[in-house]
């Protein structure tokens, strides 16, 4: 490449960078502050805003260990999240358990040999019922006044 190439590439990189500079001054400008918009932060002039000082005034350990710190929950958060979404993944490979509760449903087969007796006054279903204490014994208060307060005669 001649020298007068290397002038005129020179030239065009000038003339494309010159619009570059210009934006860049207005964002060293406006990038610097920051502004307080009702409870967000922002770092654009927003209505109503108002511009918050910032200044860190720690020194390089401090800052330091600020930022091992940070980077100390971040692999926690990681590694708790790796764990998270294996457990969800073992969970998932699971098959549901059904179980069967309706009166209805055919009783399951025994795997002893022989059928199984049912005793005196219960039936072979192999489901049950449950009533609520506090009812069975208004029952029997309310069968033992009736007892009482009837004529005998």
């Amino acid at each position: 490449m001649n020298l007068s190439h290397t002038r005129i590439a020179l030239r065009i990189a000038i003339l494309l960078m010159a619009p570059g500079v210009h934006c860049a001054a207005h964002a060293a400008d406006g990038g610097t502050g920051t502004w307080r918009c009702g409870n967000t932060y922002t770092d654009q002039p927003c209505k109503n805003g108002k511009v918050v000082g910032l200044d860190d005034a720690r020194d390089a350990a401090q800052k330091r260990a600020a930022d091992g710190t940070t980077r100390e929950a971040r692999s926690a958060a990681d590694r708790l999240e790796r764990d998270r979404l294996r457990q969800e993944s073992e969970q998932a490979k699971r098959q549901p358990v059904l179980i069967e509760d309706r009166p209805d449903a055919k009783p399951r087969q025994e795997s002893r040999t022989g059928a199984r007796k049912s005793r005196k006054g219960q039936s072979g279903a192999d489901y049950f019922s449950v009533r609520a204490p506090a009812s069975t014994a208004k029952k029997k208060t309310a069968k033992a006044a009736g007892r009482k307060s009837a004529p005998q005669g």
